[in-house]
């Protein structure tokens, strides 16, 4: 259980961070350990992002309550709770409360493209920037392509819309470097260069 806790940690660190944030959303105080109980992840990953609430603002600790750990009876543990609300998308922040912006400006722009609908790659760049994140025309070209590849976008002339059926989660899909993408929700491979998909 342990490794493969670490391994839904690693490689998917956005659906960690979400399922976190969900739960401290509803909780109006909780600790380290009732959380980690909750989202049956590594404790260091939970105690990581509890901390970097903490530091970025979201959270501030609330004293203490018992811990209900077997064996520990009289014992407590620190307890924390919500002082800014984000709102459903959970914060992306390190442990030390800095921001996580690998990843930032798929996330604008598959957010975007579906807000617009209709657009071309440049247009798609200005309406994802935002001050701490500006996307290139070059980058939203990229992905817009790969995109169409993969049958979330259809493309006339210089101009892509939005397939509204295609749309299948908040997670942005993912373009690997053995060329090939990858849908974060479906956790599915939608398209790849030297195969022939079928999104059926």
């Amino acid at each position: 259980m342990t490794r493969k806790r670490k391994a839904m940690d690693k490689l998917n660190g956005f659906d960690s961070r979400e399922a976190m944030w969900e739960i401290i959303r509803v909780s109006p105080r909780f600790t380290v350990r009732e959380l980690e109980q909750q989202v049956k992840l590594e404790i260091s990953t939970v105690r990581d992002y509890i901390n970097g609430l903490c530091a970025a603002g979201y959270l501030e600790k609330d004293g203490s309550k018992p811990s209900g750990t077997p064996g520990s009876l009289g014992a407590t543990a620190t307890a924390f709770k919500m002082i800014k609300d984000a709102g459903v998308d959970a914060p992306r922040v390190r442990k030390d409360g800095t921001r996580v912006t690998q990843g930032q400006g798929h996330i604008n722009m598959w957010r975007t493209m579906r807000m617009i609908g209709n657009f071309t790659a440049k247009e798609l760049a200005i309406n994802a920037s935002t001050p701490d994140c500006i996307v290139k025309e070059t980058a939203a070209a990229d992905y817009v392509k790969h995109l169409c590849f993969a049958g979330y976008l259809r493309k006339k002339d210089s101009r892509y819309m939005f397939i509204k059926s295609s749309y299948t989660g908040p997670k942005p899909p993912m373009i690997q470097r053995v060329k090939r993408v990858w849908d974060q929700n479906l956790k599915k491979v939608m398209w790849r260069e030297d195969v022939e998909v079928n999104n059926d």
